[in-house]
């Protein structure tokens, strides 16, 4: 099976992509690796390629059990990684005080090496600074420098803002700009982001394109969610946030009947419509749920289609920031 494909780069991938973090970390407890090998390759045979992940996705007190979980599916399925389009990120790191950011030019190099190690391969596709730590400037020529080694064949930062873009580009070129995207978080579409992207021709990867999982509609309280579940401390998944957005679910659902679909798929399609250089990365720990996300390249929007769906984002107010605690002094939106 093969799907629609956009490019990063001068590579083609399958539109849609698959974000990997919950098999580690974050979401619930860390996957199995038998769980995790049946999930790499179910994506591969469906032309799901595009596998993202970053060394932070750990469940343990040190950086790296996401990337070793590829790193070991890669071991024993031999030909695999010519299959797949990897990307990884650097910039968090975890410490006996918690997560803390790290940056800089020595670091990248440093970074990088111990993923490749995880990853049981000797480069990545695309590789990433996952925030900006200023001077951006310095951020840049580490990866610079790993793409000019042959470590990396892309280059790309997430949640940069557009002057921060600019900086960084003015040294090397940004490939990629991982950043949130969907229904319930629009900004990239007005604050200039998507529109510097579409100039620079730079892929967005938009992260999060389900509302983490919540514009599904399979989220009907809280108390759905695990304990270890990182949500359940995030504002707009709290008391009477998570009731005021429910609404938004409700909505997109309505439009969802209408087209036979799911909300996820209308939730994606609608990012896929954002232009031909976004790239939705939804992540899930299960084959009917990934097999749903990756039907929305199925679903076609209409422009009527697309002005309903924009009234309803347009006319409703999201309840709740989209991250909590210190994580909100890292994000520009």
């Amino acid at each position: 099976m093969t799907q629609p494909t956009r490019k990063i780069g001068s590579t083609a991938v399958g539109e849609i992509g698959y974000g990997a973090m919950g098999l580690a970390a974050f979401y619930a407890s860390k996957k199995a690796q038998n769980e995790c090998n049946e999930i790499f390759n179910h994506l591969i045979s469906k032309g799901c390629t595009h596998i993202d992940t970053a060394d932070i996705y750990s469940s343990r007190p040190s950086n790296g059990e996401g990337e070793e979980q590829i790193g070991a599916f890669f071991a024993s399925n031999p030909g695999a990684r010519e299959k797949v389009f990897l990307a990884t990120k650097h910039t968090f790191l975890i410490t006996p005080n918690g997560m803390e950011l790290k940056a800089g030019v020595e670091y990248c190099a440093e970074a990088l090496e111990a993923s490749l190690k995880r990853l049981q391969t000797d480069h990545v596709d695309l590789y990433y600074c996952h925030r900006a730590v200023e001077p951006v400037e310095e951020q840049a020529k580490g990866l610079k420098n790993a793409k000019d080694a042959g470590k990396t064949r892309y280059v790309g930062v997430s949640e940069y803002s557009v002057d921060q873009l600019e900086r960084f580009e003015k040294i090397c070129h940004i490939d990629a700009l991982q950043i949130e995207l969907s229904p319930w978080t629009p900004e990239v579409i007005s604050n200039g982001v998507l529109d510097w992207c579409k100039k620079n021709g730079t892929a967005l990867i938009a992260y999060s394109p389900v509302g983490r999982g919540f514009l599904t509609g399979a989220i009907k309280s809280p108390d759905d969610l695990a304990d270890d579940d990182f949500r359940k401390n995030n504002e707009r998944f709290q008391g009477d946030n998570f009731t005021k957005n429910l609404e938004l679910v409700a909505d997109i659902k309505k439009i969802a009947d209408k087209k036979g679909a799911t909300p996820a798929q209308i939730a994606l399609a609608w990012v896929l419509a954002q232009g031909d250089n976004v790239h939705p990365i939804p992540g899930s720990t299960k084959i009917r749920n990934i097999d749903e996300n990756l039907g929305a390249s199925n679903v076609k929007l209409s422009k009527s289609d697309l002005d309903e769906i924009n009234g309803v984002i347009n006319s409703f107010k999201v309840a709740g920031d989209r991250y909590s605690g210190p994580m909100k002094d890292i994000v520009h939106f």
